[in-house]
């Protein structure tokens, strides 16, 4: 653009002189300007104007439009005369008075420029102004010339005078020329002010033109620039833009000649050079093309959006034109193509992010704290992406991308780098990914790391399209997130592409993986079911019959049944798949544990269903294993090819499992024969509908602890034992029983009251099954026999026989046992409640060893069958005080250690001592003495006797009565001390106690 002028008229030479000095001071500095259209006060820091030198042109212009045009809006403001003379009145009348009224005369008629006369005085001269100037005298030649040509006062001066070595006078003709500029500049603006104005109200008559308008409003608009008012420039284009689209929307744009854009490189052009073309030439004889018009005015808008730093406006603004420029260009009657409307859209993307570049903000200048920067990032990054979908468009017409339209007739780009990559594929690879990591990078100084990964799916996808499957695969890794973290839509695009680059490169498991992810998401498509199944097919031609277990909640497991039926055991499984299509599934497996201290687990299966789409019921059987009780559902697994998914289930699910109605079943109860101290159970196998034909093998747990029960005998010839365990060998046909009683090596003091069996078998088939079963069984009798012998002298011993029931209504058909030279017997019928006791008691001659062999038969009223209890005891009563320990069935007799009796006499004369213990049948049987009488000074005599506890529990003692007998007088001993409880721990045992009484004076 040029720039205002100042002209210089030196006709004697003056300029040489002064002209170092005059530039010196330029430019113009501190102006202030009230001609603007907003009728408010500006202040011009600085106007650059250029000084011209030389007589003025004889040419003269009246026409408002010519003065608006390029050339009128930076011509001339302001001409200045130079004089400099010593000459007489005569002369001054004669000769320069008339020069200056010519050059006055020739300047003045032309629009919007100014005059002054610039009288340049000599150091004598100014002497004789200022002597003359006292004496009241003005005859100089600078005073005629004010005279002359000074004109009215409020017009300001025209004629001033400069000492050359004076800083004031240089100050007073500068001060002088700023006015007449700013009057010449408020002249021109108010004369094209005016105008406009009468143009603009004649808008809506005929023949009204635009592009005159235009062009008036244009001519202030560069006066304003010229002054450095960049905003109220940009303001008038603001408008004019305004007035455009409002005759736009009225369909009245017939000033246009054409839509434009035909002619070469228009595709291609920088935004800031609004000098491409002669447009205010064409504007003024109305031959612009809109297209030349709309790229004109934008550029005209961004020059000065540049001007005045606003960066991020012109960013807006730039989105705003292109998007709305380009669907202009797209619309039917304009004969622009796709391509040529794609080769603009790049190369405006790319000079908008050019200029952008060269913001301050760019440079690193962290405005607003750098949000400043990461906005023009963004902007940047936007641009950059739009560049990169017109390169999609673009490749897809010269067949650079894979799947290509193609079209035959192209225009040339004169973009030189689109030129370049549209040439090869290589170069266009380059291009665009280039274009791709630049977008990336400046989303990521905004912020915006989605819309990055975005850009670098965009580079994926051409690596995907050129067959680098593993170069894409690498990048879109980086960009799936974890695998708890949500999927946008951008993720769900990147997550397709990394599994068909996996499906590409051989990596079954890592594409079903994606895939696995992608049927996750809500609004699946049901196109992923098929890609599930194909890859679940590639993924088992890899890995055979081992099937890899995979991440992710396809399926559901949400509810779970037993089904009655009469040959085998099933259970239905309801499960929620969220596959939006129905999947055909190989395998369906629930697997079902047991709780308690022995675990098991029983697996139910299906092959070959196909599960719908949401929720969905299967039947799965189980024939292997027969367990009756509550189970929880451990997990479902679906196995579809070489995959195998768990449905989880929400909460926890249980079902009651029955028998397996066909298999054979092994049943426990109480042995009918058994021996004291050898627990004992009877073992009743039952084949039912399936025949046993290769054994079966017996295993007896604990049903509390979990510990293994160790058979040691069999009852039967069919029944082996071997390794603690049960073995039947022989075939076991369908629907045939087998019985036998087996004894327990288990300890009697903690005989388990609920048995777990375990049999494993195999049938006609040879598939292997399993029973298992708790019962609630005692292994001890339900009757306890034991035998105490108790030394009563040297010669004789009390026997005892107990006999204990630990069941309730139990008919103690017959109790016998066998001693040297006695037997005894128990009158049969008697019926015996749980806890109650059966005594028999008999003295018999002291033998060193004695035997007592017998047994007790009796019936459960639960059981129709006698049972029989056989007992062996061997003991010993050598000795005339003795505790026996003895065995009797389970339990255990406690010996309890003797405490003394002591008796203290106070305040006695007491000769004698006499202690009595009374009888007390129904809880003691006393053996030995049970009175006694004793001097008070024998200190070593003491009575010893023997308790024998016939119950259970905390028994008190048989009284113990002490006397003193004085002559007549017999008194009892209130100050004694003496056992009063004893404590008899065990249900069903015999406990002896032996109490030696010391008497002390």
């Amino acid at each position: 653009m040029q720039q205002l002028t100042l002209n210089i008229v030196d006709e004697n030479g003056v300029w040489e002189r002064i002209e170092q000095d005059f530039t010196s001071r330029l430019p113009l500095r501190n102006l202030i300007w009230k001609g603007g259209l907003t009728q408010s006060a500006r202040f011009i820091e600085q106007l650059d104007i250029k000084v011209t030198v030389g007589e003025a042109d004889n040419t003269s212009s009246h026409d408002t439009l010519a003065l608006a045009s390029e050339h009128a809006g930076s011509g001339r403001l302001l001409n200045i005369y130079l004089l400099e003379s010593d000459s007489d009145a005569d002369t001054y009348k004669a000769v320069i008075k008339p020069r200056a009224k010519t050059w006055i005369g020739r300047v003045s008629q032309r629009k919007g420029e100014d005059w002054m006369i610039v009288y340049v005085a000599s150091a004598e001269e100014i002497q004789r102004m200022s002597n003359n100037k006292f004496l009241s005298m003005r005859t100089s030649v600078f005073d005629r010339l004010k005279s002359d040509f000074q004109g009215k006062k409020d017009a300001g001066e025209h004629v001033v005078l400069l000492q050359t070595g004076s800083v004031e006078s240089w100050n007073s003709v500068f001060l002088t020329m700023r006015e007449r500029v700013v009057q010449a500049l408020e002249e021109r603006v108010s004369q094209l002010a005016d105008d406009m104005r009468r143009m603009d109200a004649n808008r809506m008559l005929p023949g009204w033109n635009y592009c005159k308008f235009f062009v008036l409003k244009e001519g202030i608009v560069r006066l304003y620039r010229l002054m450095g008012l960049q905003d109220e420039a940009l303001a008038q284009y603001d408008e004019l833009e305004a007035v455009f689209f409002q005759l736009l929307g009225a369909q009245r744009l017939s000033w246009f000649s054409t839509f434009g854009g035909l002619a070469e490189g228009d595709d291609y052009s920088d935004i800031l050079d609004t000098n491409k073309r002669a447009y205010v030439r064409q504007l003024v004889e109305t031959t612009i093309s809109l297209f030349d018009f709309r790229m004109y005015l934008f550029g005209c808008q961004a020059q000065l959006l540049v001007a005045l730093g606003h960066y991020a406006e012109l960013a807006e603004r730039a989105q705003r034109f292109i998007a709305t420029f380009g669907r202009s260009m797209r619309e039917p009657g304009t004969g622009l193509s796709t391509a040529f409307v794609a080769a603009w859209t790049y190369s405006t993307c790319m000079n908008i992010a050019e200029i952008l570049e060269g913001s301050p903000a760019s440079g690193g200048v962290r405005a607003d704290g750098g949000s400043a920067m990461r906005a023009l990032a963004a902007a940047k990054a936007g641009f950059l992406a739009g560049a990169r979908q017109q390169l999609d468009v673009l490749g897809a017409l010269w067949q650079r991308l894979p799947n290509g339209n193609g079209d035959s007739d192209l225009p040339s780009v004169a973009n030189p780098v689109l030129a370049a990559a549209l040439a090869t594929d290589e170069r266009f690879d380059q291009i665009y990914v280039r274009t791709c990591e630049q977008a990336a990078q400046y989303y990521v100084e905004s912020g915006r790391r989605r819309f990055a990964r975005a850009m670098h799916g965009d580079v994926a996808r051409l690596l995907a399209s050129r067959g680098q499957w593993a170069g894409a695969a690498r990048l879109l890794r980086t960009l799936v997130p974890g695998k708890t973290e949500p999927l946008s839509s951008l993720d769900v695009a990147a997550l397709e592409r990394l599994a068909e680059c996996e499906r590409q490169l051989g990596n079954a498991r890592d594409s079903l993986e994606c895939v696995v992810r992608l049927i996750a998401q809500p609004g699946a498509d049901s196109s992923y079911a098929t890609m599930l199944s194909d890859l679940c097919g590639v993924l088992g031609e890899e890995v055979g019959d081992k099937r890899q277990r995979m991440a992710g909640d396809l399926f559901k497991a949400v509810g779970a049944a037993v089904v009655p039926r009469n040959d085998t055991l099933c259970v239905e499984v309801r499960i929620r798949s969220q596959v939006a299509a129905a999947v055909h599934v190989d395998r369906v497996a629930a697997v079902l544990t047991s709780g308690g201290g022995h675990r098991l687990e029983v697996e139910f299966v299906v092959r070959d269903v196909t599960i719908a789409s949401g929720e969905s019921s299967v039947m799965l059987t189980a024939d292997a294993v027969s367990c009756a009780g509550r189970f929880s559902v451990a997990a479902v697994c679906v196995a579809i090819g070489g995959a195998e998914f768990v449905a989880a289930a929400d909460t926890q699910l249980y079902v009651h499992l029955a028998e397996h109605p066909a298999n054979p079943v092994v049943r426990l109860r109480p042995a009918l024969v058994a021996d004291m101290g050898c627990p004992a159970l009877r073992v009743t196998v039952d084949t039912r509908a399936t025949s046993v034909t290769a054994g079966m093998t017996i295993r007896l747990f604990d049903a509390s602890s979990g510990s293994p029960l160790r058979v040691t005998r069999c009852g039967h010839a069919g029944f082996s034992v071997a390794d603690g365990a049960i073995v039947i060998k022989d075939v076991i046909d369908a629907g045939c029983s087998s019985e036998a009683d087996v004894e327990l090596a288990v300890d009697p003091q903690v005989s388990p009251t609920a048995v777990t069996v375990c049999a494993l078998f195999k049938t006609a088939t040879a598939e292997r099954r399993v029973f298992v079963a708790t019962t609630s069984v005692d292994t001890a009798p339900a009757l306890a026999v034991s035998a105490h012998a108790v030394a009563l002298d040297e010669s004789r011993v009390a026997v005892i026989l107990r006999t204990q029931c630990t069941a309730d209504n139990l008919r103690l058909e017959s109790l016998c046992a066998a001693v040297p030279d006695a037997e005894w017997s128990l009158e049969e019928g008697t019926v015996m409640r749980r806890g109650g006791v059966v005594t028999v008691v008999r003295e018999i001659a002291n033998v060193p060893e004695l035997r007592l062999q017998g047994e007790a038969r009796f019936v459960l009223p639960t059981e129709d069958s006698n049972r029989t209890l056989r007992f062996n005891v061997v003991c010993s009563a050598a000795s005339p005080v003795v505790a026996v320990r003895m065995t009797t069935g389970s339990r255990f007799c406690r010996v309890l250690e003797p405490t003394p009796l002591s008796v203290r006499i106070v305040g006695s004369t007491a000769a004698r001592v006499r202690v009595t213990v009374r009888e007390d049948p129904e809880h003691w049987l006393i053996a030995g003495a049970i009175n006694c009488e004793v001097d008070v000074g024998d200190a070593d005599v003491c009575l010893e006797y023997s308790l024998v506890a016939l119950g259970p529990g905390f028994l008190p003692l048989p009284v113990v009565c002490c006397e003193y007998v004085s002559g007549d007088q017999i008194g009892t001993l209130v100050d004694a001390d003496f056992p009063t409880l004893c404590a008899v721990p065990s249900h069903g045992a015999m406990a002896v106690y032996s109490v030696p009484v010391v008497v002390r004076a």
